[in-house]
């Protein structure tokens, strides 16, 4: 087939400059609404659920997404990891039915501030330490993965791609707040979902292949198993993948405050029940279709010649054919969207890192009644200094290489794992003891360090064991601390203090998705 050749072109480039063009104007438009920071955290629940939704969307999503799934369908474990996809289903019952609305009612805009009305204080500061941990490291790690890509692809310093994604990323958050987040990630999943079809569409065409033959074709490599029903606790296998989904997903979506934040921009509880279901009906058919890529590329490259990409890894393959197969033009949009996953995602994070700052440090502790354009000016100089971080961070990453990220995977099972333990205590009719709640918190960390450290037990179990036994023994501490009779049940009133006045309150108790 015609090989686009391996110079990034001017149409490229325009491409590129053009989507970087648009997302600083959506960020313009929006910055002219904020008047408070109800409006910058919030967008003031004018959202629609359609947007809020995609945005939902592209926080989840990440360049990771382009890179990693169809590396891995590439690779010997072919579509294993797609049978995650339908469960996603269990994951999006659960949030709307048992988590957001409790969330809506108790009026919070942190969900870190559910822990202090549920627990004490103690548990609101863990899991927002833990939280502005994680997104640190996340967010440099999700900028450095792309920017790796972009620079193979158009031969330039790394340095410049990292420089570009995150300073266009911080001027749209920083002066438009979490309406820009929310209107720019809209935009970013459909260019995301574009680059991805034409991706297909070109992969198919270019193999000159008929649709059946490539069936075909994949089916005698078995590119498309889903099914590995071993029990054998150190592989990689169907339950493991399914239990871990179910727990990290639910992690996400309830305990991330890059998610849950999105949650009350809305107008009502329905409207945020329907944005989650749009975010996650949405993931399942975008995730097989990277999924399809990896396949797709396998049987590509079977055809032209597997020496094109010899000593390439896994995640380099998809990069590679778009750096030197798709044509001018192609090859620039679908970049963009690879700009596009890793700034939705890092946007989400520098907001929400930012607004967990001063709720749940700045305003809780330090500096309280202040007028509100103080807030304002705070929670902005800090969506700076969230993606200058992730700059910094990105570069670390870079110089590091490999010992950086298994550095972070280490530092992220330890700063994700406690908190949906912690969240899931909360969620219980009785009032949970801090020191059972860090007791618990401190079980799930003893459990990953001893899993990583000291067994061959597969990664995909670390959140499923640490959530579970953190839980388990929080309550068991809770027991012996207090003793079940002496147990205290919350009252309506102690469920959700900051929202006995407020519209939240009044909408859970008016609609059909009162919690209580």
């Amino acid at each position: 087939m015609a090989d686009g050749g391996s110079a990034f072109g001017v149409l490229d480039w325009a491409v590129v400059f053009a989507y970087l063009i648009g997302m600083l104007a959506i960020g313009w438009w929006s910055g002219r609404r904020v008047k408070d920071t109800t409006g910058y955290q919030t967008a003031s629940g004018r959202m629609g659920s359609v947007l809020v939704g995609l945005s939902l969307l592209g926080a989840y999503l990440s360049a990771l997404t382009m890179m990693a799934l169809p590396g891995k369908a590439f690779g010997g474990d072919d579509w294993l990891w797609a049978v995650q996809l339908p469960f996603l289903i269990v994951t999006a019952v659960v949030i709307t039915r048992f988590v957001l609305p409790w969330y809506r009612a108790a009026g919070v805009v942190s969900v870190y501030q559910f822990l202090e009305q549920r627990i004490h204080v103690v548990a609101r500061v863990l899991a927002s330490l833990c939280f502005l941990a994680l997104s640190t490291g996340r967010a440099g790690l999700t900028l450095y993965l792309p920017a790796l890509a972009f620079s193979e692809i158009t031969k330039t310093d790394i340095t410049y791609s990292i420089a570009i994604m995150g300073l266009v990323t911080i001027a749209y958050c920083v002066y438009g707040g979490i309406e820009a987040v929310i209107w720019t990630d809209a935009i970013q999943v459909v260019i995301f979902a574009l680059g991805a079809l034409l991706s297909v569409a070109y992969i198919l065409w270019g193999t000159s292949l008929a649709h059946g033959d490539f069936l075909g074709l994949a089916a005698q490599y078995h590119k498309f198993r889903m099914w590995e029903p071993s029990t054998n606790l150190t592989q990689l296998t169907t339950w493991w993948l399914v239990l871990q989904t179910l727990f990290e997903t639910i992690r996400i979506y309830g305990t991330q405050q890059d998610m849950t934040q999105r949650y009350v921009a809305t107008a009502s509880t329905r409207e945020a029940n329907q944005s989650v279901w749009i975010s996650i009906l949405g993931y399942i058919p975008l995730g097989f279709m990277f999924y399809f890529i990896g396949a797709a590329l396998f049987i590509y490259y079977q055809a032209v010649g597997p020496e094109a990409i010899e000593g390439l890894k896994n995640d380099a393959i998809y990069p590679h054919f778009i750096a030197t197969t798709l044509p001018f033009g192609v090859r620039g949009l679908v970049l963009a969207a690879i700009f596009a996953a890793a700034m939705s995602t890092i946007s989400a994070i520098m907001n929400s890192g930012a607004t967990v700052c001063v709720e749940d440090f700045y305003k809780r502790f330090w500096v309280k009644d202040r007028p509100d354009s103080h807030y304002l000016w705070v929670i902005r100089a800090l969506t700076v200094l969230s993606g200058l971080a992730a700059m910094g961070m990105a570069v670390v990453f870079w110089q590091l290489g490999k010992d950086a990220q298994d550095m972070w995977s280490m530092v992220m099972s330890f700063t994700t794992t406690g908190v949906l333990a912690l969240m899931a205590l909360a969620f219980l009719p009785i009032r949970i003891r801090p020191a059972a709640a860090v007791i618990g918190w401190l079980t799930s960390a003893v459990a990953i360090w001893y899993l990583t450290k000291r067994t061959d037990v597969h990664f995909l179990l670390y959140p499923v064991i640490g959530n579970a036994l953190g839980f388990v023994v929080g309550l068991l501490a809770q027991t012996v601390i207090v003793g079940l009779q002496g147990r205290t049940l919350l009252s309506p009133e102690e469920r959700f203090p900051l929202a006995q006045t407020s519209q939240a309150a009044a909408e859970a108790t008016a609609g059909n998705s009162d919690p209580q």
